[in-house]
């Protein structure tokens, strides 16, 4: 059965791109005389998609001129663009409440080197991004020992969907967000933090993307890039590889690249029957016809891809219950949020389990009018991505702090 493009002709408007102005001052007071000495762009980043951000401003940041240092936590991709690496990111591969309790102890001190770090080579100004439950007490500390840098949050935090209180912290203590979708920019806007926004990185790398061919009977497998996530969903994704099987399709497990080395080689022991796949999650999905896994930026691709998947979440009961408690949004995987429907189908704790991941695949795979529309709402969220250039977008806004010199700061500011 054929299916029409169902309105995606019927464009969004062009995303509103907000200009600065200059200031000669910082929000909290002063000429920045903590920060005179001129020591480039400090990053942090905490995890494989932080890492992909990193390296694509750092590149787009060479591409517009700048010359100065970058340094600070990162992995492989912001290393080979160029940033001196401080801290390996991967020290911050966690999820969920507890998965953070235990490892506390270690933390405080990562963050505490950090600061160091930061009043050590004084930056022009600090890139955060992602990873908010480290990055806003890491920013925290930060102000209160003085620091009175400029502060960049890209990819900043879910304040739209649970903890809003958090929003505070943004406005109190970071100079610029930079979100990465229209409707969290404006939030943002309406709850008084500075913010701009002309599109999500993703349509960049997708456009200039060249997909894999398509695998007949070919499904993704994605458990995502995080320890704990992956080591939860493992066992119902492998349950629904082999209900797959079974019926002729053929499931292929993705294994991240940027893993430690011991979790991958934990993936591989357990994944030794399966067919693996290690070179990018992209590259797999534009094979495949249709996929099923972790609610994060595998969901995002798969959207851009237009292919279908089947989200699962399992987290810990302290994170469920934190979720249930205070999320203010009715879906977790962020396709489903810009369609405003269960275009994805989203199994949850003791729910996401392979035989429904199985079960909402081979109703997508039968055709008919439920493929139809979902393809029709992939392609209409696919659009509310916004433009290219997101990532010179965001060099350039990053550029404006560390060229504007000792005495005059440019901020960003609403329109």
């Amino acid at each position: 059965m054929s299916c029409g493009r169902g309105g995606q002709d019927d464009h969004y408007p062009s995303p509103r791109v907000f200009l600065c102005c200059s200031r000669t001052f910082n929000s909290r007071g002063g000429n920045f005389p903590l920060n005179a000495s001129g020591g480039g762009l400090f990053l942090s980043c905490g995890e494989i998609s932080g890492d992909i951000y990193a390296a694509g401003i750092v590149r787009a940041l060479r591409s517009l001129g700048y010359d100065g240092p970058v340094s600070g936590m990162g992995g492989p991709r912001a290393s080979e663009a160029g940033t001196e690496i401080f801290r390996d990111f991967r020290e911050l591969h966690l999820m969920g409440i507890s998965d953070v309790l235990p490892a506390i102890p270690r933390l405080l001190r990562l963050r505490k080197e950090l600061v160091e770090r930061v009043f050590e080579i004084r930056p022009e100004a600090l890139l955060v991004i992602d990873s908010p439950d480290f990055h806003l007490p890491f920013v925290s500390s930060l102000r209160k020992k003085g620091w009175k840098g400029p502060v960049i949050y890209a990819v900043t935090p879910t304040v739209w969907a649970w903890r809003p209180g958090r929003v505070k912290k943004l406005a109190r203590d970071v100079d610029l967000c930079l979100p990465l979708f229209s409707f969290e920019h404006e939030f943002l806007l309406r709850s008084g933090v500075a913010s701009a926004w002309s599109g999500h990185p993703l349509t960049d790398e997708f456009a200039s993307f060249i997909p894999r061919k398509e695998e007949p009977g070919r499904i993704a497998l994605l458990p995502g890039s995080r320890r704990s996530e992956i080591t939860r969903l493992l066992p119902p994704l492998l349950e629904c590889a082999r209900l797959l099987r079974e019926r002729g399709f053929h499931p292929v497990f993705s294994i991240a690249p940027g893993l430690s080395p011991e979790l991958r080689s934990w993936m591989v022991h357990a994944l030794k029957d399966e067919d693996v796949w290690e070179e990018d999650g992209r590259s797999l999905l534009s094979s495949s016809i249709a996929a099923a896994g972790a609610s994060g930026t595998a969901s995002v691709e798969a959207m851009m891809l237009g292919r279908y998947m089947a989200v699962l979440y399992r987290g810990s009961f302290l994170s469920w219950l934190a979720w249930k408690t205070l999320v203010n949004t009715r879906f977790i995987s962020i396709p489903n949020i810009i369609a405003g429907e269960e275009v994805y189908p989203e199994f949850i704790q003791e729910r996401a389990t392979g035989l429904n991941a199985f079960h909402a695949l081979e109703r997508f795979l039968r055709g008919g009018e439920y493929a139809c529309h979902v393809r029709r709402s992939l392609a209409l969220a696919k659009e509310a991505m916004g433009t290219t250039g997101a990532f010179r977008f965001w060099a350039g806004r990053i550029e404006e702090y560390l060229s504007a010199g000792e005495t005059s700061r440019k901020r960003m500011v609403r329109s």
